[in-house]
């Protein structure tokens, strides 16, 4: 069932909507004061069955992607319990759409570069949990053409707030969770007409249970809910507001003691707007200095 253009384009809505700033188990962990972090990350996924208002429209319509960041973080010790790590994200990749959305074609180039400076604080309590605050704020200057409707870059300021507390039940067991606001500005040249297109603000729910099995291994099982993000375009309401479960699985390894390893796989449980993930891989190699 091939879908019209304009259809096409609006169920690109949700895709683009649900791509939120996920974490991986640990990440709040802190790094010690005065060191250097540099990531990079490898996120392969692909999707077949697309969503309108909960119903499956079409299980043919295809689109995979191929993402990379490269993330540096530095470290800023600002007392013995709290920290400060300023980092920069810049993403790169490609999209490829194909069966009943060929039609949206393929594109490829730089996402919007993400600037973000936790704070986390180490707390008294017996296994020192730690809770967190994270602001990010996402630059429009990735790759965007308004005649097309796969884009990397969004034409629009993204800003973001995460709360995260992680409880240590012992030396190899914690909890991590993390909560999620996300505003976006207006986008005022959407769609090959240069529409302007405005968005709710977007939640996200994430928590996962680690186990560290070694002091150089852990493993950990979680998931998470994106909530939020109806549309409206030149003030028509879109009636496509977000409602997203997924699932992980993660394994992280050391190789050396600033050297580590981590590989995640994924898939959507339910989704209510837009393109359900039916697989996903994230790779990352973390070096600190």
């Amino acid at each position: 069932m091939k879908l019209s253009h304009s259809l096409l384009v609006l169920c690109m809505l949700p895709f683009v909507k649900s791509q939120a700033i996920e974490v991986a188990p640990g990440d709040f962990e802190p790094l010690p004061a005065g060191a250097n972090a540099l990531l990079l990350y490898y996120q392969h996924a692909d999707r077949s069955n697309l969503y309108q208002n909960g119903h499956k429209i079409s299980d043919d319509a295809r689109l995979s992607s191929d993402i990379g960041i490269l993330r540096y973080v530095h470290a800023i010790g600002l007392s013995e319990n709290l920290s400060w790590e300023p980092q920069i994200l810049l993403p790169f990749g490609q999209l490829n759409a194909s069966g009943d959305i060929g039609a949206l074609g393929d594109t490829r180039g730089i996402g919007d570069p993400i600037i973000t400076a936790p704070l986390k604080w180490t707390l008294p309590t017996a296994n020192k949990d730690i809770f967190a605050l994270a602001p990010y704020l996402s630059f429009p200057v990735g790759s965007y053409d308004k005649n097309d409707a796969l884009n990397l870059g969004e034409n629009r300021w993204r800003a973001t707030l995460q709360a995260a507390y992680i409880h240590h039940f012992s030396p190899k067991w914690a909890l991590d969770t993390v909560a999620e606001a996300s505003w976006v500005s207006a986008n005022n040249d959407f769609g090959p007409t240069g529409a302007k297109l405005e968005e709710n603000t977007r939640y996200e729910y994430q928590a996962a249970m680690r186990y560290n099995w070694t002091p150089s291994t852990t493993f950990a099982v979680g998931g998470g809910y994106v909530t939020g993000s109806a549309t409206t375009v030149n003030g028509v309401d879109q009636h496509d507001g977000v409602s997203t479960s997924y699932g992980r699985f993660t394994v992280t390894h050391f190789i050396e003691p600033t050297l580590q390893i981590q590989a995640q796989i994924g898939t959507d449980i339910e989704v209510e707007q837009g393109l359900k993930e039916g697989a996903r891989l994230n790779l990352r190699v973390l070096k600190v200095f």
